[in-house]
């Protein structure tokens, strides 16, 4: 039954008609996803998400997988998370408040559902965006029954080129009680709609490195398909990592 959903979800995505995306703004985002592996496609998980955005999010130039990001205004979203095959799932609500002064503060909750256990996770963070398309923040995270708190600091920066849409840049570190974990990403936008990427992680005791790729297919101004493929170099790592979603702008 889940491998019927999945493909009638694909297959519904190209039978409909493409129309001319004029890029307008927009400040609703509605999205379902669903990502599994290929070594067992039918036992994925889907998410569905809703983002308000407090003023309009340009989509004419930079690439629209990124438009969110580089609005660099105040937003508040939720989600929902449903794993079948881990008997898990999570709901959660987040938010973003950016200052006339472009620092800004964000806070989100969790509540996730693992088999028989319950518990909570909670995050705050506090940045500034140091140009029009970068920014630099500290984040505290904490949860319910005994999960380890923790804190970090991550940068992202998206580098406009002159030839290609451009280059996303990110790092993270992350530290507990127990280790330390060092997360780097690079996404080259070779056009608005096509990625091709590598990121890297390193917690101390285990490390990987993947490749990846995404796709964002414009069917109209308020309807979009989005494909992912992804693929950890490492002997333990079996398959390719695919996800496949609809967004809904408005």
């Amino acid at each position: 039954m889940k491998n019927v959903t999945a493909l009638a979800l694909l297959t519904s995505l190209f039978a409909l008609p493409a129309m001319a995306a004029q890029d307008a703004p927009f400040q609703h985002e509605a999205g379902l996803k669903y990502s599994a592996n290929s070594e067992e496609f039918g036992d994925g998980a889907w998410n569905v998400n809703y983002r308000y955005y407090t003023a309009p999010v340009s989509q004419d130039e930079s690439p629209y997988a990124l438009n969110g990001f580089l609005a660099q205004t105040t937003n508040i979203g939720a989600d929902y998370s449903m794993f079948d095959a881990a008997d898990f799932d999570s709901i959660g609500i987040d938010g973003t408040y950016v200052f006339d002064n472009k620092w800004f503060v964000g806070g989100a909750y969790q509540k996730l559902d693992f088999d028989v256990v319950d518990f909570s996770v909670y995050k705050v963070d506090v940045g500034y965006y140091f140009n029009d398309s970068s920014k630099v923040a500290v984040f505290y995270t904490d949860g319910s029954d005994n999960i380890e708190s923790s804190f970090g600091a991550e940068i992202r920066s998206f580098l406009a080129l002159e030839s290609t849409s451009g280059v996303d840049l990110g790092a993270m570190w992350l530290h507990t009680d127990d280790n330390d974990t060092f997360d780097l990403n690079a996404d080259w936008y070779v056009t608005k709609a096509w990625s091709v990427g590598a990121g890297y992680s390193d917690n101390g005791s285990d490390n990987n490195f993947a490749l990846k790729t995404a796709y964002w297919l414009r069917m109209s101004d308020s309807f979009s398909a989005t494909f992912e493929l992804s693929k950890v170099l490492d002997s333990d790592a079996d398959g390719i990592g695919a996800g496949i979603g609809i967004v809904g702008r408005f």
